[in-house]
């Protein structure tokens, strides 16, 4: 997913939670009116629409048709292997439910030793210093930051929860969500902090795949213009991963990865 080098990956892998895909899945991504109610699941995954873990209740948010973030969601329920809620839906209008990228993660890597053996610590350079061997070699400092997103629409699109924050790691649906046809092309853009981003690596994998046996994922990359398109032939749930690495981490990492996982909804026409 990433061009990561091999320390990278083993930091990505080091966390559980970071192995997962996350899943945010509504019942419904459509539905023709206000008021209702549409349940809601959050796993973190290691298949497409599967239930696996449940997530954290503090880091869910759900924005309204207005474009703020709605503070009463109901009851949040943690199972076993899943976090699910029943959303109350007030208003027409297109609604975005993300979970996780409030606050990153760091992780800190050394060698060590006559056979350069890796070492990894949570925490920035500065955070874990004492930890850190007078002796130790290729130390370096990698920020994560992820996030899964998904929208419903009640009656009519709207297009102010699709906006730009111009902060982090963003994708934007270009192609309206509750616009997802089968047979016509959908288009998204990759932004960092409000600057279009070349080179995101997007896999796209089906959940129709699991009974089909065609697992082979869709993968593409952003242009210079941050855009990416793609048709889907067959109707059905669909969730994208976004992958991009930077070098620009600011002044607590060396290298920066960000991730955004993106389920949605063709419908057949």
């Amino acid at each position: 997913m990433f061009k990561a080098t091999l320390c990278a990956l083993g930091l990505l892998a080091a966390s559980g939670a970071m192995a997962h895909e996350l899943m945010i899945m509504p019942s419904k991504s459509i539905i023709t009116k206000a008021p209702a109610t549409v349940a809601v699941d959050i796993s973190a995954s290691h298949g497409v629409f599967r239930f696996d873990k449940p997530v954290g209740v503090d880091n869910i948010n759900v924005y309204g048709a207005d474009g703020k973030r709605i503070r009463n969601i109901g009851t949040v329920v943690k199972s076993a292997s899943r976090t699910s809620f029943d959303l109350p839906m007030q208003t027409d209008g297109t609604y975005k439910i993300v979970y996780g990228g409030t606050e990153p993660m760091y992780m800190t890597s050394y060698t060590i030793g006559k056979r350069d053996t890796h070492k990894r610590l949570r925490g920035t350079r500065a955070d874990v210093q004492d930890q850190i061997p007078a002796d130790a070699k290729n130390i370096e400092t990698v920020k994560m930051n992820r996030y899964g997103m998904s929208f419903i629409t009640a009656k009519m699109p709207t297009d102010t929860v699709l906006e730009p924050s111009n902060e982090g790691f963003e994708i934007i649906p270009v192609t309206h969500p509750a616009d997802y046809i089968n047979g016509e092309e959908i288009e998204f853009q990759a932004m960092l902090d409000g600057k279009a981003v070349e080179g995101v690596d997007i896999t796209i994998k089906a959940e129709a795949g699991l009974y089909n046996g065609e697992l082979e994922p869709i993968t593409l990359k952003t242009d210079a213009k941050g855009m990416a398109s793609v048709e889907f032939e067959n109707a059905g749930r669909y969730a994208a991963t976004f992958g991009y690495q930077s070098d620009e981490a600011g002044d607590n990492a060396d290298k920066a990865f960000y991730t955004v996982f993106y389920t949605f909804e063709v419908v057949y026409e």
